[in-house]
């Protein structure tokens, strides 16, 4: 069974050329058992994954924060877009292994 968790963190948008804007969103994960982990940071021959590739399976949605309404709403990029640089997948994997349920 799979299950999902929400979590509040700001990714960078490029504005123009080598200048960024952060954007606060909310992620939408996709749970992983934690005993899970390490094997799941590695590709099977031993070698470390790539943020992006992390980034990708557990990265499932991307909402604004709650607004007047108390509701999130699907953001105007998607998960796609937020993955585009390098430095904001990193920040993807760092905000979900560190958000985690533990037990």
């Amino acid at each position: 069974m799979s299950t999902t968790f929400f979590c509040n963190f700001s990714v960078p948008v490029p504005v123009a050329e080598d200048r960024y804007k952060y954007v606060p969103i909310v992620g939408v994960f996709r749970s992983i058992p934690v005993d899970q982990i390490d094997a799941w940071v590695m590709h099977p021959g031993g070698g470390p994954r790539s943020d992006r590739e992390l980034a990708s399976e557990v990265l499932v949605e991307v909402r604004k924060p709650l607004g007047t309404s108390g509701r999130t709403v699907p953001h105007s990029f998607d998960v796609a877009d937020v993955l585009q640089l390098d430095r904001a997948a990193a920040i993807v994997v760092s905000t979900f292994l560190a958000a985690l349920p533990r037990g």
